[in-house]
Order: structure tokens, then C-alpha cells, then sequence
């Protein structure tokens, strides 16, 4: 057994308590494909202390969870979130640009839109507010690995950043541009928002 060297674990899942389960639920299925593999109502539990709480566990792979909804009587979203501490974000990784641009074309007819979207450098980032106003990222790598994503994140000199317009750069992926000359015409600012973005 190992006991003097790190050992790194994956991330498995996150877990978020919310007042809004049903809202919650359907929201993931619908932006990221989860699914419940297990949910249970409120009710009393001896082994526990605090009040009754409901729970689902869902995900969009082959693990049992990815994340975990615990629902409490009477909690409300905290409407002044960004002056307190909390969770900044969590994000979900497509394999291709062109699959996290037809996931925003297919949200978009929904109705559900990012509150920014941006090329930075080494991802392009949507940024997404889930019905409890927790942000959620979905992103594709500009780099072919995670090996030279990281030896361009050591790099500070070259880390860079812009914001873009989603259909501005669909577009363009439309008239024939690679996913690599997308990312380069962004960080020159050619996708670049009418209004920049101010965070609330």
C-alpha cells in the first residue's frame, strides 16, 4: 500500500443543494443530457439530524453520478451571490468545436442562452446559468491533446483571451472555416460581442 506519494483521484461527481429539484433536472437532461439513475422524495430520516430533504443522483455517462441534487424545504437562490462566497463554476468537455456550436444552436431555439461566451486561449468557453443561477461551462480544447493545452497554460506570456459571439463564429464554421482558423479569427477579435460583458 502507498502511503507516501500523491495519489490523483478523478473528479467524480459534484453535488448542489437546491429548492427547485423538477426545474434542475430537466435542465441538465436538456443542456448536457443527464439522466436520473436514482431519486428519492423528502422525508424523515433517523440517521439524520436536519430536516427532511430530497435528493437525485443523475448523469450523462456510464458513472452512477455526476451530479448530485439535494432538495431542502424553503431554500431560495441567493440573489446576491457574486458579494458572498460560492462556487464560481463547473464545466462539461465537447470533443469538437462543431459539437458545442450545434449544442448552442439546438439551446438557443430553447431559449437558453450563455451569459458570455469566450475563446481563451486554451478553450473555447460557454458560460451558462443553471435555474439556480450556478454557472455551468461548456467548452471544447484548441488543442488536439491535454498535454499541450497544458504546456500552453505555462506558458503566461501566450495565454490570451476574448470574447466572442456565438453565431458570428457558427457562421463562419458554416462557410467552411476549421475549428483552428475559428480560434485564431477570434482571439483577433473578428467574433467579437456588439456589447462586451459585464458580470452582475
Amino acid at each position: 500500500m502507498n502511503t507516501e506519494t500523491i495519489v490523483h483521484p478523478r473528479l467524480q461527481h459534484i453535488a448542489l443543494a437546491t429548492g427547485n429539484m423538477d426545474a434542475m433536472i430537466a435542465w441538465y437532461r436538456t443542456v448536457v443530457g443527464m439522466n436520473i439513475n436514482h431519486r428519492r422524495a423528502a422525508k424523515p430520516d433517523p440517521s439524520y439530524k436536519g430536516p427532511p430533504f430530497g435528493a437525485a443522483w443523475i448523469s450523462n455517462d456510464e458513472v452512477h453520478q455526476r451530479i448530485a441534487l439535494f432538495e431542502f424545504p424553503r431554500l431560495a437562490v441567493d440573489s446576491d451571490k457574486q458579494r458572498h462566497t460560492h462556487m464560481h463554476h463547473f464545466a462539461f468537455q465537447y470533443e469538437t468545436l462543431e459539437d458545442l456550436l450545434g449544442t448552442y444552436a439546438r439551446l438557443k431555439a430553447l431559449d437558453i442562452v450563455p451569459a458570455v461566451a469566450v475563446d481563451e486561449g486554451v478553450q473555447i468557453s460557454f458560460y451558462y446559468d443553471d435555474p439556480d443561477k450556478n454557472r455551468v461551462e461548456l467548452n471544447v480544447g484548441n488543442f488536439r491533446s491535454e498535454w499541450t493545452a497544458g504546456e500552453y497554460m505555462k506558458n503566461e506570456q501566450r495565454m490570451q483571451r476574448a470574447e466572442i459571439d456565438p453565431d458570428k463564429m457558427l457562421e463562419a464554421l458554416k462557410a467552411g472555416a476549421s475549428a483552428w482558423e475559428l480560434h485564431e479569427r477570434a482571439l483577433a477579435g473578428e467574433f467579437a460581442p456588439a456589447k462586451p460583458y459585464v458580470p452582475a
